[in-house]
């Protein structure tokens, strides 16, 4: 097992994971880049998880298209935005690794709360919103889902999401 990465380096890493996209009012077409690619696992578990105010979906492209068609527009102010390491290890690694390569073998959990603006752009009613998400490291940054027009990937992905309407 590598030596265990210190505190500080824990913060940064999800800090760093935590730049809650504003692709929700901007570049909607691209939210699907945003979601791990669409798996089963061995139990049948299917990722991503994505929990839209109670109706669950698992194709990022089916939520892209449901968020379209209910939120036809939507401004939000972010209130709270609060992050940790939910896993430090989501794979076994040995003596040998480097801390780069720990940090890309952890899951962060990332707590979103605010109001979203559904109706028109300056006024309109504000709703409060709560959105939980489990960010993993993209195993494919170097080339594939998610690549952005600077060439470069997405160095996290929304594995699990849990957004809700807050009464």
């Amino acid at each position: 097992m590598a030596a265990a990465l210190g505190e500080d380096a824990l913060t940064r890493v999800s800090a760093n994971g935590i730049s809650y996209p504003s692709t929700r009012q901007t570049a909607r077409g691209s939210l699907p880049d945003y979601y791990v690619p669409k798996t089963v696992l061995p139990s049948g578990k299917l990722l991503p998880q994505i929990s839209y105010n109670g109706t669950v979906l698992s194709d990022p492209d089916e939520f892209s298209s449901t968020y379209t068609t209910q939120m036809p527009y939507t401004f939000f102010e972010v209130q709270s935005i609060n992050a940790h390491v939910l896993n430090q290890a989501l794979a076994p690694m040995d003596k040998t690794a480097k801390p780069k390569e720990q940090e890309n073998n952890m899951s962060i959990l990332v707590q979103v709360s605010g109001y979203v603006r559904l109706i028109e752009r300056k006024e309109g009613p504000m709703r409060a919103f709560s959105d939980t998400l489990v960010l993993v490291p993209n195993k494919e940054e170097a080339g594939a889902k998610g690549k952005g027009k600077t060439g470069e990937g997405k160095s996290w992905l929304i594995q699990n999401q849990n957004f809700r309407f807050v009464v």
